[in-house]
């Protein structure tokens, strides 16, 4: 009877400890927000989000729109990866002309080639040129890491410019830190 108990209690707690590891079932979250999963391995949805939202506030508050005749055309330049991790800018800057686009301030320069061309198209018919972006939007994120023995920290530094005549008429950054302690389990 005692050989049974032994790999029947082994049994049970391998099954309790899979069942507790386990992910469990697949739920949504708001993209960004309180739930959503935090690491320090990677810039994450809330990491773009919130950076995005900082410099979007900054330029606006800044005043610098008003200073240009209304809609200031717009395109992005380059944005710089100074990370060391393959990311998609265009989450940063995609979010940016968007948010800037609803002010009504700005008209970001599209990438679609059938808008281009019915714009071409409408300038030589009409005889007008079609105005040339007075703006740039360039950049660079930077990743600074730090260790002890426990704790992990990774900041990412979003830095942004708005350029016009040849110069950065406006700059801006944002930092977002995040920290994470080693497991008590070792893992």
């Amino acid at each position: 009877m005692k050989k049974t108990f032994i790999p029947v209690a082994c049994a049970a707690m391998s099954a309790l400890l899979l069942s507790a590891c386990s992910s469990g079932n697949a739920s949504y979250v708001e993209s960004g927000g309180a739930r959503s999963v935090v690491t320090t391995n990677k810039i994450n949805i809330a990491d773009w989000n919130n950076a995005a939202s900082a410099l979007v506030n900054d330029i606006i508050s800044s005043g610098i729109l008003d200073k240009y005749p209304q809609p200031v055309k717009i395109s992005v330049s380059r944005i710089i990866n100074r990370t060391s991790q393959a990311i998609e800018t265009d989450l940063l800057t995609s979010q940016i002309c968007i948010a800037l686009n609803n002010t009504g301030k700005i008209l970001a320069k599209t990438e679609d080639q059938k808008a281009r061309d019915i714009a071409q198209y409408e300038e030589m018919m009409s005889g007008k040129t079609v105005a040339v972006e007075k703006m740039t939007i360039s950049g660079k994120i930077i990743e600074d890491r730090d260790s002890n023995s426990d704790v992990k920290e990774v900041t990412y530094v979003f830095m942004l410019n708005l350029n016009a005549d040849g110069a950065a008429v406006w700059q801006g950054q944002k930092q977002i830190s995040k920290q994470s302690s080693k497991s008590s389990f070792g893992f």
